[in-house]
């Protein structure tokens, strides 16, 4: 009898099981230990917990559950906008970020492309190329920390996609303007360069990413909900990036 595993993707039986941070409550149950001994830091998680504002505002939304959501975020993505000045159809929502990096494996991956990443870089990255039958490229990071020049020269014509973690995650190390600004002015148009910045609220004097989006390159920026704003448990991520792209 032929098995399920054989009747799937290959990409997908060579795929290597992501796992996220064990809840407190799994690992006391494991190991028999009461949960309030232990301290969790595996996940980054914001121990002060969401805003007084939006706890009420979740607690709002209670009443309406019985009901589907506007599937387009479409009050969501006009708040976004409006605080990062750009407008409502540069913003992609995402269930997580790890959606959103799903998404641009659908839009512009085939079998046979190349991504590029760094060596100690969030995991996610090389999952989504070899669901899709993509090769990942890890240029290595002996500081731990993407060198853009390494990045530059590991380009092939086959690659699609570029991504660079800033601040990098798990490593903490952080990409300066300049050296963001001098990779922009000589990666190929014909790239997607996309921008991880989930803790880029942590950040006093962030790099400005943005304004290639504004100049229409071909850049995409993740930010997320889960981490400065205490919010993981509700799964909001989300992307700016050109209207076309």
């Amino acid at each position: 009898m032929t098995s399920v595993w054989e009747l799937a993707n290959r990409q997908l039986r060579d795929l290597a099981v992501y796992e996220p941070g064990k809840p407190i409550e799994e690992t006391a149950r494991e190991l028999g230990v009461d949960p309030s001994t232990i301290v969790k830091l595996a996940s980054n998680e914001n121990p002060l917990g969401p805003s007084p504002k939006a706890l009420e505002a979740m607690r709002a939304a209670l009443e309406h559950a019985h009901l589907y959501p506007d599937g387009s975020g479409f009050y969501l993505r006009k708040a976004i906008a409006a605080k990062l000045t750009v407008a409502p159809e540069n913003v992609i929502l995402g269930n997580g970020s790890n959606e959103v990096i799903e998404f641009l494996g659908h839009a512009f991956l085939n079998p046979g492309d190349d991504v590029i990443t760094c060596q100690y870089a969030f995991i996610v990255y090389k999952l989504l190329a070899t669901a899709f039958g993509v090769r990942t490229i890890e240029t290595p990071s002996p500081d731990y920390q993407q060198n853009l020049g390494v990045t530059l020269d590991a380009i092939t014509s086959k690659t699609r996609l570029i991504f660079i973690p800033n601040p990098n995650n798990p490593t903490g190390t952080l990409i300066p303007q300049q050296a963001i600004d001098s990779f922009m002015s000589r990666v190929p148009d014909r790239i997607i360069v996309v921008f991880d910045e989930a803790y880029f609220e942590f950040l006093n004097d962030p790099p400005d990413t943005l304004r290639f989006i504004r100049d229409r390159r071909n850049v995409v920026v993740f930010r997320t909900f889960s981490k400065i704003h205490g919010l993981a448990g509700l799964r909001i991520g989300y992307a700016i990036a050109p209207p076309d792209l």
